[in-house]
């Protein structure tokens, strides 16, 4: 190391004394550029660097150019050398939003019971959720975590008939508006949810390269549902929304599982539980996929 230290103090005087007669000949000027390669080598059983620097020495005639180079032999202890970062204990995400269609299963068919076919759905049923805060505990090296969180989710049915439904009232009542062809009309529930789940990633430290997976419940509380309809009269564009009490369960579980790669997951959910209560409406239940805009 001494005698590595004594060349490389020797080339540095070389340096200044070049730099010194270049000076003298010209206006020249000294641009510092400076390029570090290391090199891990293993010399006599020992792993050292070599850190090359370029010093380019000019006074703009490319001619009088002078490039001198300098290798420096260091020991691995003495440089700085970043380990990956120790994954939390406990990690939080606000505002972790996924977006995706609805669709209601009744035995294993999309089909409703005969009694309730003017409820049939649209194809585009929009679902909607925004956790509005979501917190990973640390199961495992980053890879296995337990997430929880608290959020809000929209179910938006639409509905192809022109079915305008009473609310507050049981049994189940609703009547077709033959004079109006609604150009949307839909019924929404809304729920807080908590949903609690198994969370994989296969590289914590670099989230745009991870395989994703998560598989859990998610348990939700009415907070509130109503009916939102558009329709044109004559030239003149109306809407109504009326809130009130359309028959939804006020409690449900469901199981949600996800999937994805970097940013790009795809989420499923299905709520065993009924979507309405007894008498209130269609004894089905509510199935959703989409995508998870802001992954957690």
């Amino acid at each position: 190391m001494r005698n590595t230290m004594n060349k490389y103090s020797l080339l540095i005087l070389l340096l200044i004394v070049s730099t010194l007669g270049f000076a003298q000949n010209s206006d020249s000027k000294v641009i510092e550029s400076k390029r570090v390669r290391i090199e891990i080598k293993n010399v006599n059983g020992q792993l050292d660097t070599t850190m090359v620097e370029d010093i380019i020495i000019t006074d703009g005639n490319e001619d009088s150019t002078k490039i001198i180079r300098i290798e420096k032999m260091v020991e691995v202890d003495d440089l700085e050398i970043k380990s990956p970062e120790k994954p939390k204990l406990v990690e939080t995400s606000m505002w972790v939003m996924d977006w995706g269609i609805n669709a209601w299963v009744s035995d294993n068919s999309l089909d409703l019971p005969a009694e309730y076919s003017d409820m049939e759905l649209e194809n585009i049923s929009a679902n909607f959720h925004l956790g509005i805060i979501q917190q990973g505990i640390n199961l495992y090296k980053g890879k296995v975590r337990l997430v929880y969180g608290f959020g809000i989710e929209f179910n938006n049915y639409r509905l192809k008939q022109d079915v305008t439904i009473t609310p507050d009232v049981s049994p189940f009542e609703y009547e077709i508006d033959d004079d109006v062809n609604y150009s949307k009309n839909k019924i929404v529930s809304r729920y807080a949810t908590v949903p609690l789940m198994i969370n994989f990633k296969s590289d914590p430290n670099d989230d745009d390269k991870s395989l994703k997976i998560a598989a859990g419940i998610q348990a939700g509380y009415l907070i509130g549902s109503h009916q939102k309809q558009k329709w044109e009269q004559g030239n003149k564009k109306e809407k109504r929304k009326a809130k009130g009490d359309y028959g939804f369960e006020d409690y449900r579980l469901g199981y949600v599982a996800q999937f994805g790669y970097g940013d790009f997951v795809i989420y499923g959910k299905y709520y065993p539980t009924n979507t309405f209560k007894q008498n209130r409406g269609p004894q089905v239940n509510t199935a959703s996929v989409g995508i998870v805009i802001s992954p957690f």
